[in-house]
């Protein structure tokens, strides 16, 4: 009797100790496991989507939430907070009173910074901030290729948010006839109009003047700025050699 109650115990303790290995191996992976830390999740985020974190929380050691600024919008990123996995990714929904909020936690960019991101698009001719009432945003006017455009720029990102050609206008022929004779007080004769390629177009206007001189005034198409005063005189006595 005491033999059998031996080799029970014995096969108790047998089947007790296998299933303690076999747990223990089914664990262990899960144990040696570390939370990454708030710093790696962040830089995971950043790898995976280039953009601006604006806070950082973790539940209960399971998984983080990331709130991010990207070009689109502010999301919210839900990552495992083992292996980094990406577990869910949603645009969040903004009030108006929340993104001024939100929006003070990014550090405002100045106008040096607004100007190097958008110093590829065209040669800046203005640049200006605006404060709206739930809104702020840079608004620049770059001209490229004799063109000019107007560029709406996210504060905080630089991001373009608009990009608008200026409608300017080209000038009449009359309104350039009227610049022309104002400008050297005489009597509009005769007007070309020219457009080179890569150029500011403009008029050429010939302009009588009382003492029966003729002067060809050069007017831009576009700033109605006088440019040159040809006198038809000075180019007869250049074109007259010596006797």
């Amino acid at each position: 009797m005491k033999i059998g109650k031996v080799l029970i115990t014995a096969g108790s303790t047998l089947v007790f100790g296998l299933l303690l290995f076999v747990g223990f191996q089914w664990w262990a992976p899960s144990l040696s496991a570390e939370s990454l830390t708030k710093e790696e999740v962040n830089q995971t985020a950043k790898d995976k989507y280039p953009g601006t974190i604006i806070k950082t929380t973790t539940n209960e050691g399971e998984e983080y939430q990331i709130e991010m600024q990207l070009e689109t919008g502010v999301y919210r990123i839900t990552m495992d907070a083992k292996s980094g996995e990406v577990r869910s990714i949603k645009k969040e929904t903004i009030h108006a009173a929340e993104k001024t909020t939100k929006k003070t936690l990014l550090k405002q960019l100045t106008q040096k910074e607004i100007k190097a991101r958008i110093s590829s698009q065209g040669e800046l001719e203005q640049i200006d901030f605006v404060q709206e009432k739930d809104n702020a945003y840079y608004k620049a006017v770059v001209n490229k290729n004799n063109e000019k455009i107007t560029l709406i720029l996210d504060p905080y990102t630089g991001t373009i948010i608009d990009s608008t050609m200026v409608a300017d206008s080209i000038i009449t022929e009359n309104e350039a006839i009227a610049i022309a004779e104002k400008h050297v007080k005489g009597t509009g004769d005769d007007t070309e109009f020219y457009q080179p390629s890569g150029q500011t177009p403009y008029y050429l206007v010939e302009v009588e003047l009382e003492d029966d001189r003729d002067a060809v005034v050069q007017v831009d198409g576009y700033t109605k700025e006088v440019k040159t005063i040809t006198w038809e005189d000075d180019e007869e006595n250049d074109n007259d050699g010596p006797e």
